[in-house]
């Protein structure tokens, strides 16, 4: 039985490797479900994060590693580009500060040649107790057939 021995080993050290890699890869598909897996899936979470305040809905579409452009002038102090939990916090403290009460696209243009996608929509919130309505600008970017938002913009005041 001695001769047996190392192929024992051989494959009990298989067994070990196939299932750290098989528990890696499970955690693979987490990763990739940070951005958006279609467009109509982006414009609904788009449109129900900024139509109710509700900045998981934004961040879901942000690819992890990613820095995003937001900027929301008269609104916010901080500009810039920020990573998906910078930017969740950011959001969080712009909702409560503003209170959005509905987003409605108003247009979208697909950008083939740069693998981006346009948003034009119109927002409404409560700025110093008053209902205002700004424009908000938003671009997607597709890679590997997934979308991610790559910048936030609101037009000042």
């Amino acid at each position: 039985m001695p001769y047996y021995r190392p192929l024992h080993q051989a494959l009990e050290n298989t067994m070990r490797l196939s299932t750290k890699m098989a528990l890696l890869l499970l955690f693979v598909p987490l990763v990739a479900s940070a951005q958006y897996r279609d467009l109509d899936v982006a414009l609904s979470n788009l449109t129900r994060g900024f139509g109710s305040g509700d900045p998981q809905a934004i961040v879901a579409g942000m690819a992890a590693g990613d820095q995003v452009m937001l900027q929301f002038p008269g609104l916010i102090e901080q500009n810039g580009f920020f990573g998906r939990d910078q930017a969740a916090y950011l959001l969080d403290g712009l909702f409560g500060k503003v209170r959005p009460s509905a987003f409605e696209q108003q247009n979208a243009k697909k950008v083939s040649a740069e693998a981006q996608y346009h948003i034009t929509g119109t927002w409404t919130i409560q700025n110093a107790g008053k209902a205002e309505t700004r424009e908000l600008y938003i671009t997607l970017h597709s890679k590997d057939g997934l979308w991610s938002v790559v910048s936030i913009r609101s037009a000042g005041k």
